[in-house]
Protein backbone atom coordinates (compact mmCIF):
# COMPACT_ATOMS: atom_id res chain seq x y z
CA UNK A 1 0.00 0.00 0.00
CA UNK A 2 2.99 2.33 0.50
CA UNK A 3 3.34 2.37 -3.30
CA UNK A 4 0.08 4.03 -4.06
CA UNK A 5 0.33 6.74 -1.32
CA UNK A 6 1.66 9.32 -3.95
CA UNK A 7 -0.48 11.46 -5.63
CA UNK A 8 0.97 10.39 -9.03
CA UNK A 9 0.21 7.05 -8.52
CA UNK A 10 -3.06 7.30 -7.15
CA UNK A 11 -3.79 9.51 -10.02
CA UNK A 12 -2.27 6.86 -12.33
CA UNK A 13 -4.16 4.24 -10.78
CA UNK A 14 -7.05 5.51 -10.86
CA UNK A 15 -6.87 6.63 -14.45
CA UNK A 16 -5.65 3.04 -15.47
CA UNK A 17 -8.93 1.58 -14.32
CA UNK A 18 -11.11 3.70 -16.16
CA UNK A 19 -8.98 3.71 -19.11
CA UNK A 20 -8.86 -0.43 -18.90
CA UNK A 21 -12.63 -0.74 -18.32
CA UNK A 22 -13.39 1.87 -21.11
CA UNK A 23 -11.19 -0.33 -23.12
CA UNK A 24 -13.32 -3.44 -21.91
CA UNK A 25 -16.87 -1.33 -23.15
CA UNK A 26 -15.70 -0.38 -26.17
CA UNK A 27 -14.64 -4.40 -27.07
CA UNK A 28 -17.93 -5.73 -25.62
CA UNK A 29 -19.89 -3.12 -27.63
CA UNK A 30 -17.86 -4.25 -30.94
CA UNK A 31 -18.84 -7.53 -30.30
CA UNK A 32 -22.08 -6.90 -29.97
CA UNK A 33 -22.26 -4.68 -33.05
CA UNK A 34 -20.46 -7.95 -35.05
CA UNK A 35 -23.13 -10.22 -33.58
CA UNK A 36 -26.02 -7.61 -34.49
CA UNK A 37 -24.23 -7.84 -38.10
CA UNK A 38 -24.24 -11.27 -38.50
CA UNK A 39 -27.94 -11.86 -37.54
CA UNK A 40 -29.08 -9.10 -40.20
CA UNK A 41 -26.93 -11.42 -42.56
CA UNK A 42 -28.76 -14.49 -41.66
CA UNK A 43 -32.04 -12.95 -41.81
CA UNK A 44 -31.33 -11.17 -45.60
CA UNK A 45 -30.37 -14.48 -46.78
CA UNK A 46 -33.30 -16.20 -44.89
CA UNK A 47 -35.65 -13.34 -46.60
CA UNK A 48 -34.05 -14.01 -50.06
CA UNK A 49 -34.74 -17.42 -50.20
CA UNK A 50 -38.49 -16.93 -48.76
CA UNK A 51 -38.65 -14.37 -51.69
CA UNK A 52 -37.47 -16.34 -54.61
CA UNK A 53 -39.51 -19.40 -53.23
CA UNK A 54 -42.76 -17.65 -53.09
CA UNK A 55 -42.29 -15.78 -56.44
CA UNK A 56 -41.88 -19.67 -57.85
CA UNK A 57 -45.35 -20.54 -56.43
CA UNK A 58 -46.99 -17.66 -57.75
CA UNK A 59 -46.02 -18.47 -60.92
CA UNK A 60 -47.11 -22.46 -60.57
CA UNK A 61 -50.58 -21.01 -59.34
CA UNK A 62 -50.52 -18.67 -62.53
CA UNK A 63 -49.63 -21.76 -64.75
CA UNK A 64 -51.88 -23.82 -63.43
CA UNK A 65 -54.77 -20.85 -63.76
CA UNK A 66 -53.89 -20.01 -67.18
CA UNK A 67 -51.87 -23.35 -68.76
CA UNK A 68 -49.18 -20.76 -70.26
CA UNK A 69 -45.61 -22.12 -70.68
CA UNK A 70 -43.66 -19.29 -69.75
CA UNK A 71 -45.47 -19.27 -65.95
CA UNK A 72 -43.72 -22.99 -65.20
CA UNK A 73 -40.44 -22.34 -66.99
CA UNK A 74 -40.42 -19.20 -65.02
CA UNK A 75 -41.49 -20.97 -61.93
CA UNK A 76 -38.41 -23.33 -62.58
CA UNK A 77 -36.37 -20.68 -62.53
CA UNK A 78 -37.37 -18.99 -59.31
CA UNK A 79 -37.22 -22.41 -57.93
CA UNK A 80 -33.85 -22.91 -58.86
CA UNK A 81 -32.83 -19.60 -57.77
CA UNK A 82 -34.64 -20.41 -54.48
CA UNK A 83 -32.83 -24.06 -53.79
CA UNK A 84 -29.66 -21.96 -54.48
CA UNK A 85 -30.69 -19.64 -51.72
CA UNK A 86 -31.94 -22.61 -49.32
CA UNK A 87 -27.85 -24.23 -49.88
CA UNK A 88 -27.02 -21.22 -48.38
CA UNK A 89 -29.06 -21.15 -45.35
CA UNK A 90 -28.52 -24.75 -44.79
CA UNK A 91 -25.17 -23.74 -43.90
CA UNK A 92 -26.97 -21.60 -40.76
CA UNK A 93 -26.88 -22.59 -37.47
CA UNK A 94 -30.81 -23.47 -38.24
CA UNK A 95 -32.24 -26.67 -36.09
CA UNK A 96 -33.85 -28.54 -39.49
CA UNK A 97 -34.78 -32.03 -39.84
CA UNK A 98 -34.38 -34.31 -42.80
CA UNK A 99 -37.57 -33.80 -44.12
CA UNK A 100 -37.46 -30.58 -44.09
CA UNK A 101 -33.79 -30.18 -45.48
CA UNK A 102 -35.21 -32.00 -48.97
CA UNK A 103 -38.56 -30.21 -49.13
CA UNK A 104 -37.23 -27.73 -51.14
CA UNK A 105 -35.19 -30.27 -53.68
CA UNK A 106 -38.47 -32.31 -53.72
CA UNK A 107 -40.48 -29.21 -54.47
CA UNK A 108 -38.27 -28.80 -57.55
CA UNK A 109 -38.44 -32.01 -58.52
CA UNK A 110 -41.94 -31.61 -58.65
CA UNK A 111 -41.93 -28.51 -61.08
CA UNK A 112 -39.64 -29.54 -63.56
CA UNK A 113 -41.87 -32.27 -63.90
CA UNK A 114 -44.82 -30.10 -64.09
CA UNK A 115 -42.81 -28.80 -67.15
CA UNK A 116 -41.70 -31.81 -68.69
CA UNK A 117 -45.68 -32.83 -69.04
CA UNK A 118 -46.81 -29.17 -69.71
CA UNK A 119 -44.34 -29.49 -72.47
CA UNK A 120 -45.90 -33.19 -73.87
CA UNK A 121 -49.37 -32.54 -72.76
CA UNK A 122 -48.97 -34.90 -69.99
CA UNK A 123 -50.21 -33.40 -66.99
CA UNK A 124 -52.45 -35.16 -64.37
CA UNK A 125 -53.80 -34.06 -61.23
CA UNK A 126 -51.06 -36.12 -59.26
CA UNK A 127 -48.38 -34.26 -60.63
CA UNK A 128 -50.68 -31.12 -59.57
CA UNK A 129 -51.04 -32.23 -56.30
CA UNK A 130 -47.87 -32.95 -56.12
CA UNK A 131 -46.53 -30.09 -57.04
CA UNK A 132 -48.50 -28.61 -54.25
CA UNK A 133 -48.10 -30.53 -51.23
CA UNK A 134 -44.30 -30.13 -51.75
CA UNK A 135 -44.37 -26.84 -52.54
CA UNK A 136 -46.87 -25.58 -49.35
CA UNK A 137 -44.27 -27.24 -46.93
CA UNK A 138 -41.20 -25.70 -48.56
CA UNK A 139 -43.42 -22.52 -48.33
CA UNK A 140 -44.15 -23.47 -44.68
CA UNK A 141 -40.49 -23.98 -44.29
CA UNK A 142 -39.72 -20.41 -45.75
CA UNK A 143 -42.24 -18.81 -43.35
CA UNK A 144 -40.49 -20.42 -39.91
CA UNK A 145 -36.78 -19.94 -41.33
CA UNK A 146 -38.43 -15.92 -41.97
CA UNK A 147 -39.93 -15.73 -38.72
CA UNK A 148 -37.46 -16.90 -36.45
CA UNK A 149 -34.80 -14.77 -38.81
CA UNK A 150 -37.17 -11.54 -37.65
CA UNK A 151 -36.83 -12.75 -34.19
CA UNK A 152 -33.49 -13.36 -33.66
CA UNK A 153 -32.80 -9.75 -35.67
CA UNK A 154 -35.24 -8.79 -32.54
CA UNK A 155 -33.77 -10.06 -30.20
CA UNK A 156 -30.47 -9.04 -31.27
CA UNK A 157 -31.09 -5.08 -31.54
CA UNK A 158 -32.83 -5.54 -28.44
CA UNK A 159 -29.79 -6.84 -26.47
CA UNK A 160 -27.90 -4.18 -28.41
CA UNK A 161 -29.76 -1.18 -27.28
CA UNK A 162 -30.10 -2.47 -23.33
CA UNK A 163 -26.01 -2.82 -23.97
CA UNK A 164 -25.81 0.55 -25.24
CA UNK A 165 -27.49 2.23 -22.32
CA UNK A 166 -25.80 0.42 -19.69
CA UNK A 167 -22.83 0.97 -21.15
CA UNK A 168 -23.70 4.91 -21.02
CA UNK A 169 -24.51 4.05 -17.58
CA UNK A 170 -21.53 2.70 -16.71
CA UNK A 171 -19.44 5.72 -18.33
CA UNK A 172 -21.21 7.97 -16.38
CA UNK A 173 -20.83 6.04 -13.12
CA UNK A 174 -16.60 5.45 -14.12
CA UNK A 175 -16.53 8.74 -14.51
CA UNK A 176 -18.11 9.72 -11.20
CA UNK A 177 -16.25 7.11 -9.45
CA UNK A 178 -12.86 8.70 -11.19
CA UNK A 179 -14.06 12.10 -10.09
CA UNK A 180 -14.31 11.16 -6.84
CA UNK A 181 -11.14 9.08 -6.67
CA UNK A 182 -9.30 12.13 -7.41
CA UNK A 183 -11.22 14.87 -5.12
CA UNK A 184 -10.56 11.74 -2.27
CA UNK A 185 -7.12 11.48 -3.17
CA UNK A 186 -6.16 14.89 -4.73
CA UNK A 187 -8.46 17.99 -3.95
CA UNK A 188 -9.57 16.78 -0.40
CA UNK A 189 -6.12 16.96 0.94
CA UNK A 190 -5.20 20.31 -1.06
CA UNK A 191 -8.56 22.13 0.83
CA UNK A 192 -7.26 20.70 4.15
CA UNK A 193 -4.28 22.77 3.96
CA UNK A 194 -5.65 25.34 2.75
CA UNK A 195 -8.56 25.40 5.58
CA UNK A 196 -4.64 25.02 8.19
CA UNK A 197 -3.31 27.96 5.92
CA UNK A 198 -6.33 30.27 6.51
CA UNK A 199 -6.18 29.33 10.36
CA UNK A 200 -2.47 30.43 10.72
CA UNK A 201 -3.09 33.03 8.69
CA UNK A 202 -6.39 33.82 11.60
CA UNK A 203 -3.31 32.70 14.21
CA UNK A 204 -5.21 30.12 15.42
CA UNK A 205 -2.63 27.51 14.53
CA UNK A 206 1.12 27.59 13.90
CA UNK A 207 1.51 25.10 11.88
CA UNK A 208 0.23 22.94 8.93
CA UNK A 209 -1.49 19.43 9.15
CA UNK A 210 -0.43 17.15 6.11
CA UNK A 211 -0.32 13.47 7.61
CA UNK A 212 -1.44 10.65 6.03
CA UNK A 213 -2.67 12.61 2.88
CA UNK A 214 0.07 11.08 0.29
CA UNK A 215 3.72 11.72 -0.07
CA UNK A 216 3.22 14.79 -1.83
CA UNK A 217 0.57 16.27 0.29
CA UNK A 218 2.79 15.69 3.30
CA UNK A 219 6.29 16.97 1.42
CA UNK A 220 3.99 19.93 0.68
CA UNK A 221 3.16 20.62 4.15
CA UNK A 222 6.31 20.19 5.54
CA UNK A 223 7.52 22.34 2.86
CA UNK A 224 4.92 25.10 3.90
CA UNK A 225 5.37 24.25 7.66
CA UNK A 226 9.62 25.18 7.18
CA UNK A 227 8.51 28.18 5.01
CA UNK A 228 6.85 29.24 7.93
CA UNK A 229 9.44 28.62 10.11
CA UNK A 230 11.48 30.85 8.55
CA UNK A 231 9.47 33.34 8.50
CA UNK A 232 8.68 33.24 12.09
CA UNK A 233 12.41 33.18 12.80
CA UNK A 234 12.63 36.05 9.94
CA UNK A 235 10.16 37.97 11.76
CA UNK A 236 11.23 38.12 15.21
CA UNK A 237 14.63 39.06 13.76
CA UNK A 238 12.87 42.21 12.15
CA UNK A 239 10.51 42.52 15.10
CA UNK A 240 14.12 42.87 17.27
CA UNK A 241 15.67 45.13 14.60
CA UNK A 242 12.61 47.27 14.67
CA UNK A 243 12.10 47.40 18.39
CA UNK A 244 16.00 48.71 18.72
CA UNK A 245 16.23 51.37 15.73
CA UNK A 246 12.55 51.98 17.44
CA UNK A 247 14.31 52.36 20.25
CA UNK A 248 17.48 54.70 18.86
CA UNK A 249 15.13 56.99 17.15
CA UNK A 250 13.58 57.41 20.82
CA UNK A 251 16.64 57.93 22.21
CA UNK A 252 17.94 59.96 19.74
CA UNK A 253 14.68 61.81 19.36
CA UNK A 254 15.05 62.51 23.16
CA UNK A 255 18.64 63.65 23.03
CA UNK A 256 17.69 65.71 20.70
CA UNK A 257 14.45 67.41 22.28
CA UNK A 258 15.60 67.71 26.01
CA UNK A 259 18.89 68.96 24.95
CA UNK A 260 17.87 72.20 23.45
CA UNK A 261 16.00 73.23 26.57
CA UNK A 262 18.51 72.04 28.65
CA UNK A 263 21.18 74.03 26.73
CA UNK A 264 19.19 76.94 27.38
CA UNK A 265 18.58 76.59 31.32
CA UNK A 266 22.71 75.88 31.28
CA UNK A 267 23.35 79.62 29.34
CA UNK A 268 20.77 81.10 31.38
CA UNK A 269 22.45 79.89 34.75
CA UNK A 270 25.60 80.44 33.71
CA UNK A 271 25.02 84.38 32.86
CA UNK A 272 23.33 84.75 36.48
CA UNK A 273 26.86 82.81 38.36
CA UNK A 274 28.65 85.62 36.09
CA UNK A 275 27.01 88.42 36.27
CA UNK A 276 25.36 87.53 39.44
CA UNK A 277 24.87 91.13 41.75
CA UNK A 278 25.44 93.25 38.08
CA UNK A 279 22.49 92.51 36.08
CA UNK A 280 19.32 94.83 36.64
CA UNK A 281 16.98 92.83 38.24
CA UNK A 282 14.54 93.37 35.24
CA UNK A 283 17.30 91.57 32.85
CA UNK A 284 17.47 88.88 35.99
CA UNK A 285 13.85 87.73 36.09
CA UNK A 286 14.13 87.50 32.13
CA UNK A 287 16.74 84.99 32.88
CA UNK A 288 14.70 82.65 35.11
CA UNK A 289 11.44 83.36 33.40
CA UNK A 290 13.46 81.57 30.44
CA UNK A 291 14.87 78.92 32.49
CA UNK A 292 11.22 78.26 33.49
CA UNK A 293 10.13 78.12 30.08
CA UNK A 294 12.63 75.38 29.15
CA UNK A 295 11.62 73.34 32.00
CA UNK A 296 8.22 73.16 31.78
CA UNK A 297 9.43 72.25 27.65
CA UNK A 298 11.35 69.61 29.08
CA UNK A 299 8.71 68.59 31.72
CA UNK A 300 6.04 68.62 28.19
CA UNK A 301 8.60 65.69 26.38
CA UNK A 302 8.58 63.82 29.57
CA UNK A 303 4.85 63.92 29.77
CA UNK A 304 4.25 62.74 26.54
CA UNK A 305 6.52 59.98 26.92
CA UNK A 306 5.13 58.73 30.25
CA UNK A 307 1.53 59.07 28.24
CA UNK A 308 2.97 56.50 25.29
CA UNK A 309 3.92 54.41 27.81
CA UNK A 310 0.51 54.03 29.30
CA UNK A 311 1.11 53.50 32.52
CA UNK A 312 -2.25 53.98 33.83
CA UNK A 313 -5.73 52.02 32.65
CA UNK A 314 -8.31 53.12 30.38
CA UNK A 315 -11.28 54.57 31.92
CA UNK A 316 -13.97 54.05 28.65
CA UNK A 317 -17.30 55.33 29.34
CA UNK A 318 -20.00 56.93 26.28
CA UNK A 319 -18.98 60.85 26.02
CA UNK A 320 -21.01 63.35 23.79
CA UNK A 321 -18.67 63.68 20.60
CA UNK A 322 -20.47 67.39 20.33
CA UNK A 323 -18.84 68.36 24.01
CA UNK A 324 -15.91 66.65 23.06
CA UNK A 325 -14.59 68.69 20.39
CA UNK A 326 -16.15 72.20 21.80
CA UNK A 327 -13.97 71.50 24.93
CA UNK A 328 -11.07 71.09 22.57
CA UNK A 329 -11.58 73.78 20.51
CA UNK A 330 -12.22 75.87 23.72
CA UNK A 331 -8.50 74.66 24.89
CA UNK A 332 -7.07 75.45 21.94
CA UNK A 333 -9.20 79.36 21.26
CA UNK A 334 -5.34 81.23 21.96
CA UNK A 335 -4.38 79.13 18.13
CA UNK A 336 -7.69 80.12 16.59
CA UNK A 337 -7.11 83.11 14.44
CA UNK A 338 -10.25 85.21 12.77
CA UNK A 339 -9.23 83.97 9.94
CA UNK A 340 -9.58 80.67 10.18
CA UNK A 341 -13.66 79.17 9.67
CA UNK A 342 -14.11 76.31 12.03
CA UNK A 343 -16.83 73.81 10.63
CA UNK A 344 -18.60 71.36 12.84
CA UNK A 345 -20.51 68.67 11.22
CA UNK A 346 -21.66 66.00 14.00
CA UNK A 347 -25.15 65.33 15.15
CA UNK A 348 -25.55 66.66 18.84
CA UNK A 349 -26.55 62.98 19.84
CA UNK A 350 -23.82 61.40 18.83
CA UNK A 351 -21.62 59.65 21.35
CA UNK A 352 -17.90 57.96 21.39
CA UNK A 353 -16.64 55.03 23.48
CA UNK A 354 -13.23 56.47 25.11
CA UNK A 355 -11.49 57.19 27.97
CA UNK A 356 -12.38 61.16 28.44
CA UNK A 357 -8.89 62.43 29.12
CA UNK A 358 -7.00 60.25 26.58
CA UNK A 359 -9.07 61.30 23.66
CA UNK A 360 -8.91 64.77 24.69
CA UNK A 361 -5.19 64.62 24.09
CA UNK A 362 -5.85 63.21 20.65
CA UNK A 363 -8.40 66.12 19.32
CA UNK A 364 -6.77 68.73 20.51
CA UNK A 365 -2.91 67.02 18.79
CA UNK A 366 -4.84 66.36 16.00
CA UNK A 367 -7.13 70.02 15.61
CA UNK A 368 -3.34 71.71 16.90
CA UNK A 369 -2.01 69.86 13.74
CA UNK A 370 -4.87 71.18 11.48
CA UNK A 371 -4.68 74.61 12.35
CA UNK A 372 -0.38 74.62 12.33
CA UNK A 373 -0.98 73.72 8.50
CA UNK A 374 -3.41 76.52 8.38
CA UNK A 375 -1.04 79.20 9.31
CA UNK A 376 -3.86 81.22 10.41
CA UNK A 377 -6.19 81.30 7.34
CA UNK A 378 -8.36 78.99 5.72
CA UNK A 379 -11.22 75.79 6.74
CA UNK A 380 -10.85 73.49 9.45
CA UNK A 381 -13.66 70.91 8.90
CA UNK A 382 -14.32 68.36 11.85
CA UNK A 383 -17.04 65.96 11.38
CA UNK A 384 -18.62 62.71 13.02
CA UNK A 385 -20.87 59.58 12.61
CA UNK A 386 -21.76 55.99 13.22
CA UNK A 387 -20.15 52.97 11.29
CA UNK A 388 -19.45 49.87 10.62
CA UNK A 389 -15.79 48.72 10.28
CA UNK A 390 -14.01 45.24 10.62
CA UNK A 391 -13.01 46.35 14.10
CA UNK A 392 -16.65 46.66 14.93
CA UNK A 393 -19.72 49.17 14.79
CA UNK A 394 -18.44 52.24 16.51
CA UNK A 395 -17.55 56.11 15.43
CA UNK A 396 -16.66 57.79 13.53
CA UNK A 397 -14.10 61.14 13.26
CA UNK A 398 -12.32 63.32 10.97
CA UNK A 399 -10.43 66.52 10.76
CA UNK A 400 -10.03 68.14 7.45
CA UNK A 401 -8.43 71.42 6.82
CA UNK A 402 -7.36 73.42 3.43
CA UNK A 403 -3.94 73.77 4.53
CA UNK A 404 -0.77 72.93 1.85
CA UNK A 405 -1.62 68.59 2.71
CA UNK A 406 1.33 66.73 3.27
CA UNK A 407 3.74 65.42 0.87
CA UNK A 408 3.55 62.03 -0.59
CA UNK A 409 7.16 61.04 0.86
CA UNK A 410 6.51 62.34 4.17
CA UNK A 411 2.67 60.61 5.01
CA UNK A 412 3.68 57.38 5.28
CA UNK A 413 5.66 59.07 8.44
CA UNK A 414 3.66 61.00 9.93
CA UNK A 415 2.45 58.75 13.14
CA UNK A 416 6.65 58.05 13.85
CA UNK A 417 8.04 59.15 17.25
CA UNK A 418 9.91 62.79 17.13
CA UNK A 419 9.22 62.90 13.23
CA UNK A 420 8.34 66.53 12.83
CA UNK A 421 8.44 69.20 9.85
CA UNK A 422 8.05 72.07 11.91
CA UNK A 423 11.23 74.32 13.08
CA UNK A 424 13.28 73.30 15.14
CA UNK A 425 11.76 74.55 18.92
CA UNK A 426 7.96 74.56 17.66
CA UNK A 427 7.55 70.76 17.66
CA UNK A 428 8.31 67.61 19.59
CA UNK A 429 7.24 65.28 17.03
CA UNK A 430 5.25 63.13 19.25
CA UNK A 431 1.98 64.63 19.02
CA UNK A 432 0.64 62.26 16.46
CA UNK A 433 2.67 59.36 17.48
CA UNK A 434 0.52 59.52 21.08
CA UNK A 435 -2.16 60.45 19.26
CA UNK A 436 -1.64 56.79 17.26
CA UNK A 437 -1.15 55.17 20.35
CA UNK A 438 -4.03 56.53 22.25
CA UNK A 439 -6.60 55.46 19.18
CA UNK A 440 -4.85 51.62 18.85
CA UNK A 441 -5.17 51.59 22.98
CA UNK A 442 -9.05 51.37 22.01
CA UNK A 443 -8.51 49.15 19.48
CA UNK A 444 -9.49 51.87 16.72
CA UNK A 445 -7.73 52.82 13.61
CA UNK A 446 -6.45 55.59 12.34
CA UNK A 447 -5.67 57.22 9.27
CA UNK A 448 -4.09 60.52 7.42
CA UNK A 449 -4.48 61.31 3.72
CA UNK A 450 -3.82 64.46 1.48
CA UNK A 451 -7.15 65.36 -0.07
CA UNK A 452 -7.99 65.98 -3.22
CA UNK A 453 -9.15 69.64 -3.25
CA UNK A 454 -6.17 70.57 -1.25
CA UNK A 455 -5.21 69.96 2.69
CA UNK A 456 -5.04 67.18 4.86
CA UNK A 457 -8.13 64.62 5.62
CA UNK A 458 -7.31 62.62 9.05
CA UNK A 459 -9.87 60.34 10.13
CA UNK A 460 -10.30 57.98 13.03
CA UNK A 461 -12.61 54.79 13.86
CA UNK A 462 -13.18 53.68 17.41
CA UNK A 463 -15.51 50.69 17.94
CA UNK A 464 -17.76 50.55 20.65
CA UNK A 465 -17.22 48.97 24.02
CA UNK A 466 -16.87 45.33 23.91
CA UNK A 467 -15.98 45.44 20.15
CA UNK A 468 -12.81 46.87 20.60
CA UNK A 469 -10.14 44.30 19.26
CA UNK A 470 -7.06 46.27 20.66
CA UNK A 471 -3.67 47.30 19.33
CA UNK A 472 -4.68 47.85 15.72
CA UNK A 473 -3.74 50.77 12.91
CA UNK A 474 -3.77 51.41 9.88
CA UNK A 475 -1.58 54.30 8.20
CA UNK A 476 -2.08 55.38 4.28
CA UNK A 477 0.11 56.69 2.10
Amino acid sequence: MKAFRSLHSKILLGYSAVSVLFVILVISALIQFRLLKDELAREEQVTTFFDELRDARRLEKNFLLYQKMSDIEAAVVQGEAALQAFERVRGLPVALSEDELNSVGLYIERLLGLKAGAENDAVTQLLIDEAFRTGGKALRLGERLNQEAQEKVSAALQRHDTYLVRTIWASLALGLIAGLLVTRSVVRPLREIETSLRRVARGEVGRVDGKDSGDEVESLARSINDTLQELETRQAGVARSSRLVALGTMLSGVAHELNNPLSNISSSCQILQEEWGELPDQQAHLLLGQIDDQVMRSQRIVSSLLNFAGASALNIASENVVRLVDESLVLLRNELSSGINVVVDIDPQLVIHVDRLRFQQVLINVIKNALDALAGQGKLTIRGWREEFPEGLGTTLEVEDSGQGIPSDVLPRIFDPFFTTKQVGRGTGLGLFVTHEIVSLHGGIISAESASSGGTRLWMHIPDIGQAKGGKSEEQG
